[in-house]
């Protein structure tokens, strides 16, 4: 009987049995890259893992005219929901937290429980630090469109009140 995510091996007379490699490398790479950001090193032009979906998502897109940002709808950000690529919804702007998960201090759990949607409401109430509003510009990507919006305008909640 072969299961498909798992691989046998073999090392001298004793059988190795070892899970698909993609998921492993995935995750060895993102803690590699938490490791030489803790030792001081950061890339000053991140490169993502797949430039192309960023070039092909936003091909074609409609650019907010305030903010020049490219426009994603909310079920575009909900395609965008695992630990490889996760994006989630702040103050109306699109921000992809996928190199960030092992690096966020409450843990990846708290930012894959709102991957793929809007975590304004968790954000708010856990209330960061003004460093960690400014570290979020390095993962915007985008806005969501104006029909979509409800923290931009006039009222108590919005991004320049914080």
């Amino acid at each position: 009987m072969s299961i498909p995510s798992v691989m046998k091996e073999s090392y001298g007379r004793a059988s190795l049995y070892m899970l698909q490699p993609q998921a492993l490398f995935n995750f060895a790479a993102q803690t590699l890259e938490l490791a030489s950001q803790t030792l001081g090193y950061r890339d000053p032009n991140p490169s993502y893992p797949d430039d192309e979906v960023y070039s092909s998502s936003s091909l074609g897109k409609t650019r907010d005219e305030d903010t020049g940002l490219v426009c994603y709808s909310l079920n575009e950000v909900a395609k965008h929901d695992t630990m490889d690529d996760c994006w989630i919804v702040l103050y109306d702007k699109v921000f992809d937290v996928t190199k960030f998960l092992l690096e966020h201090p409450g843990g990846e759990e708290v930012l894959l429980e709102n991957a793929g949607r809007d975590a304004t409401i968790a954000f708010r109430g856990v209330g960061h630090s003004l460093p960690a509003l400014q570290a979020l510009n390095a993962y915007l990507v985008g806005i969501l469109p104006e029909e979509e919006r409800i923290y931009t305008g006039e009222g108590p909640c919005q991004w320049s009140t914080l």
